[in-house]
């Protein structure tokens, strides 16, 4: 059984790292950046290069934001092997 834990950012700099501290254990992070422009994204990044076979991360901005639309963009993230 592997988990994937998921979710969408914008602008959560100060919280990212104690963010992905707790969600670590999970076999899969899969964040879908929306837009940040105060460092998140790069932050991400960085998470992503340690741990490449789990932290997948994208950038996405919207024109028109919807909560829903983001959140399946954001699902559509997760590895088929998931359970």
């Amino acid at each position: 059984m592997k988990l994937a834990i998921y979710t969408i950012a914008k602008n959560e700099k100060k919280f990212v790292d104690k963010w992905i501290e707790n969600v670590l254990p999970a076999d899969y992070i899969c964040v879908l950046d929306t837009g940040s422009t105060d460092g998140t994204w790069e932050v991400l990044q960085e998470y992503s290069k340690q741990y490449p076979e789990k932290i997948i991360v994208a950038q996405k901005t919207y024109d028109f934001f919807r909560f829903d639309v983001a959140r399946n963009d954001n699902l559509a993230m997760v590895p088929e092997d998931t359970d």
